[in-house]
C-alpha cells in the first residue's frame, strides 16, 4: 500500500489473473503460466503485454495458429532477439504455451484509488512508455548510467540518443540496454562498447520511457 503526501486517495496495485485459469483448462493454463514465468516472462513481461517482446496475448496473436505459434517459440526469429527454444521445450510444453497464448487474456495490473469522498474505483495501469513519473525516473538514470557517451544531438562516444529514438521502438531500445552485445551484433553495430549495466527491469523501462520521448521532440 502506498500512501501519497498531500493527496486523498490510497493506490494499491492488485494482479488480476485471468478466469480462464479457473476453468477446465486451468491446470494447464498453470502449468503454461509457470513455463512462461521460467523462459519467457523476461523479454515479454510479468503480464505478457510485452517488454523486450511483443505482447503475447489473444488479440496480439489472432492472425497466428497454435500450430504457427509453436513454430515460432521453437524455431526462434532470425536476426531479432528472439532465440530458438527447440533444445530446452518439449513438444508438450510447446504446445501449452501456444494454447495459453491464444485462449488466455493478460494478467493485468490495476489500482484500487479512493477519493476524497471516500469513493473507490479501480483503474487500468497507465501506459508505461507515457508516464510521466515514468520518464522522470529515466531522466535521472540516464544521467547516472548514459550522459558520458551520449548527446542529445550529436555522436561522442555512442549514437545521439534523439536519433535512437526516431529511428528504433521502445522495445529495441529497451533491448539494446538489456542485452547490448546481442543487440549491437543485430543492429550492424562493428565495434561493441556499450556495457551491461547491472539495472532491473522496471530501471530498464524507464530509461527507455525517457529515451523515447525524444521521438517527437523537437519535430
Amino acid at each position: 500500500m502506498k500512501r501519497l503526501i498531500g493527496c486523498s486517495y490510497i493506490t494499491i496495485m492488485l494482479l488480476v489473473l485471468p478466469v480462464a485459469l479457473l476453468g477446465e483448462d486451468g491446470k494447464d493454463g498453470w502449468a503454461a503460466r509457470q513455463i512462461y514465468l521460467e523462459n519467457c516472462a523476461a523479454c515479454h513481461g510479468f503480464d505478457r503485454m510485452g517488454f523486450i517482446g511483443v505482447p503475447l496475448i489473444p488479440s496480439t496473436l489472432q492472425p497466428l495458429s497454435e500450430a504457427a505459434i509453436r513454430s515460432l517459440i521453437r524455431n526462434g526469429i532470425p536476426d531479432t532477439l528472439m532465440p530458438t527454444w527447440s533444445c530446452r521445450l518439449s513438444l508438450n510444453e510447446l504446445r501449452l504455451l501456444s494454447r495459453y497464448f491464444k485462449i488466455t487474456r493478460p494478467e493485468t495490473e490495476k489500482a484500487i484509488q479512493r477519493g476524497p469522498h471516500g469513493d473507490f474505483q479501480v483503474i487500468e495501469r497507465r501506459e508505461w512508455w507515457s508516464d510521466p513519473q515514468s520518464i522522470e525516473k529515466g531522466k535521472s538514470l540516464f544521467a547516472d548510467y548514459c550522459m558520458g557517451c551520449h548527446h542529445p544531438e550529436y555522436e561522442a562516444f555512442a549514437p545521439a540518443y534523439r536519433n535512437v529514438a526516431r529511428q528504433r521502438d521502445t522495445r529495441t531500445i529497451m533491448g539494446q540496454i538489456k542485452f547490448p552485445y546481442t543487440s549491437s551484433r543485430i543492429l550492424g553495430y562493428t565495434q561493441q562498447t556499450m556495457p551491461k549495466f547491472d539495472l532491473t527491469d522496471e530501471e530498464i523501462r524507464n530509461l527507455g520511457t525517457y529515451i523515447y520521448q525524444f521521438r517527437t521532440e523537437g519535430k
